[in-house]
């Protein structure tokens, strides 16, 4: 009992654990988006990805409990969903252990442990080294939002921008109240700080087409927000340089910074996984 526990946990360590020696983000085949948003809702590759996993899970539970003939219904289960990899992403069919998973089934007809876990083994590397280089990347490109689709309306020229030349415009603008600070014209550095604070205000139209709930618009647009950004535009209409300092710095900590490393990072090596894959 002990030794078919040992081979049941080994397919399943097999098939889920990759490693970890280095980081390779692998540009998977553009073949893949015909299988997720917003070229299909239906999500073929994944919900293989899954039926594959379960069928790895049923069957080592399958054998560990000696229900051989629900072990055999799991093992043909787990060779159909691998070998129609192959069907949907054809890049991926080479590289595919066919026999080893046509064997497997055969071991466990044959209630043959040793051979079992040795196909099983074959079987289950090919997805942790497909997942070791595939599976981080895939996540970024085809699960993680694309701002590419998102656009903004200028509250200052009232324009429609993307993500990043609306961030630009809203950050110049604090450059510029820090410059014109600095060369002491005033009228000029009041009106980019204003210009700051009201696309730092419009910043809410993008948050909210994702964190749609009331929690979401609280920690993120919250009463704690708002207060800084008044004090922020006391603190411009007055040209205080420690105060504009201060408050800036809250709101960054507090609200920008913790975006920032939330999307900033995924969305620029998302970008350049993408310009790889043309």
């Amino acid at each position: 009992m002990k030794k078919i526990l040992y081979i049941g946990l080994s397919i399943i360590t097999s098939f889920t654990i990759a490693t970890a020696k280095d980081v390779r983000l692998g540009i998977p085949p553009k073949t893949l988006e015909k299988y997720y948003p917003p070229n299909s809702e239906k999500y073929e590759f994944l919900m293989n990805m899954y039926k594959a996993s379960t069928a790895f899970t049923g069957l080592s539970t399958s054998i560990r409990e000696k229900d051989w003939q629900r072990a055999e219904k799991w093992a043909k289960t787990l060779k159909d969903a691998y070998l129609k990899i192959g069907e949907l992403v054809p890049q991926w069919d080479k590289v595919l252990r066919k026999e080893e998973a046509n064997f497997l089934v055969q071991a466990v007809k044959n209630k043959d442990i040793r051979k079992i876990q040795f196909f099983a083994n074959a079987v289950g590397n090919t997805c942790s080294k497909c997942h070791d280089r595939y599976l981080a990347s895939t996540k970024l490109l085809y699960h993680f939002p694309d701002f590419d689709t998102v656009t903004l309306e200028d509250p200052i020229t009232s324009v429609e921008y993307n993500v990043s030349d609306y961030m630009k415009k809203m950050i110049t603008s604090f450059k510029l109240l820090n410059v014109y600070m600095h060369d002491s014209k005033s009228k000029k550095a009041k009106k980019e700080g204003m210009n700051f604070v009201k696309r730092l205000k419009g910043l809410s139209q993008m948050c909210s087409e994702c964190h749609t709930n009331q929690l979401s618009e609280k920690v993120y647009f919250g009463k704690d927000f708002y207060q800084k950004v008044k004090q922020l535009e006391q603190s411009i209409k007055n040209l205080n340089p420690n105060k504009i300092s201060q408050t800036f710095n809250w709101i960054n900590k507090n609200n920008c910074s913790k975006c920032h490393n939330v999307h900033e990072v995924p969305t620029m090596i998302r970008e350049k996984i993408k310009k790889k894959q043309k």
